[in-house]
């Protein structure tokens, strides 16, 4: 078959075309610094990329969640360092008013500071973080106690957040356990000169002491209480009225209330320290799918460098050969 000039002219176009569209997918790959920049580049790399993205956006939104968790346990764990701190300085306070040696004005003087502690306690647990409040379980629209009755008014639910997939954390500690206790069973201590303390479960967080004679059946006086606040009210009415027996009956009851917010500071470290690993997991987890996003769609700027080298060299090459068939067949057309 003769070769004419124009399918060598047309040969040597597709060549160029051919050179210069690689030449321009390089460049495109030197200025994005990325191998894919299209499916039909890499479909089941891009598929790979697309998923690392999506895992890495997830795991900064739990990083995000987590932070706002930790801010919000923190709070609760600042509130209730201060109602352990007050439960101390009651207890302090009823040792000192069931002194038999203590003057009925002494306890009335004392009354006044478990007066100031009763409205402390009472203020820490309506606290609010934003607009809501802390200790109401699902109801953070409503605050948590009474003012007036010290009554709870919250409910008993724990607001979850997804802090992985597929893992959840309560954001709050209820009121009901914060600031009350439970007893499982009656409990009965028996003091020096015989009499006898009961200590008998209610409904729910109700507590009620009854306190007897020697017989252990005449009951001398009796009260109740459903949480710390109501527990320091009937504290307070026990040293201004002069009551030692009564004073006597709560010093059980505060130890076990003290105990109660022990217990749920220790809750609370125990999320803080879940969420602190938790956090440390996704940062690194990030890591490797950064590094695996990296190694999936990211060019090697020097390899490509090297390549568009190579072309630009074919290029020239193919220009000054064109050049000199070009000019040859024109010659011979000439001739």
């Amino acid at each position: 078959m003769r070769i004419t000039s124009f399918m060598l002219f047309d040969q040597m176009r597709k060549s160029f075309q051919n050179n210069l569209g690689e030449m321009s997918e390089m460049y495109n790959k030197l200025s994005s610094g990325k191998k894919i920049d299209k499916p039909s580049d890499d479909v089941i790399g891009m598929m790979r990329a697309m998923d690392h993205k999506l895992s890495i956006n997830y795991n900064e939104q739990y990083k995000r969640t987590i932070d706002d968790v930790i801010a919000h346990i923190n709070f609760t764990e600042t509130i209730t360092s201060s109602v352990s701190n007050a439960l101390v300085r009651a207890k302090e306070l009823a040792l000192s008013g069931a002194t038999g040696t203590v003057s009925a004005e002494s306890r009335a003087s004392i009354s006044k500071e478990v007066a100031q502690l009763r409205d402390q306690i009472l203020s820490l647990s309506n606290s609010k973080l934003g607009d809501r409040y802390v200790f109401s379980g699902l109801m953070t629209d409503i605050q948590p106690f009474n003012s007036t009755t010290f009554n709870y008014q919250g409910d008993s639910g724990a607001i979850n957040v997804i802090i992985d997939k597929e893992a959840v954390m309560p954001i709050n500690v209820p009121g009901s356990d914060t600031f009350s206790y439970t007893l499982s069973a009656e409990d009965v201590i028996q003091l020096s000169d015989g009499k006898y303390i009961h200590y008998i479960p209610g409904a729910g967080t109700t507590v009620n002491v009854e306190v007897r004679d020697t017989d252990d059946t005449t009951v001398l006086d009796s009260f109740s209480f459903s949480n710390f606040i109501q527990m320091t009210d009937v504290l307070n009415s026990a040293l201004k009225d002069n009551n030692l027996l009564r004073i006597v009956a709560l010093l059980k009851p505060l130890d076990n209330a003290h105990n109660q917010v022990i217990n749920i500071q220790a809750d609370t470290g125990a999320r803080l320290n879940r969420l602190d690993d938790q956090k440390t997991r996704l940062y690194e987890g990030n890591l490797n799918l950064k590094t695996a996003l990296s190694n999936t769609e990211d060019a090697d700027l020097a390899e490509i460098a090297t390549e568009l080298a190579k072309t630009d060299a074919a290029m020239q090459a193919l220009r000054q050969s064109s050049a000199r068939l070009l000019s040859q067949s024109l010659l011979d057309f000439l001739r």
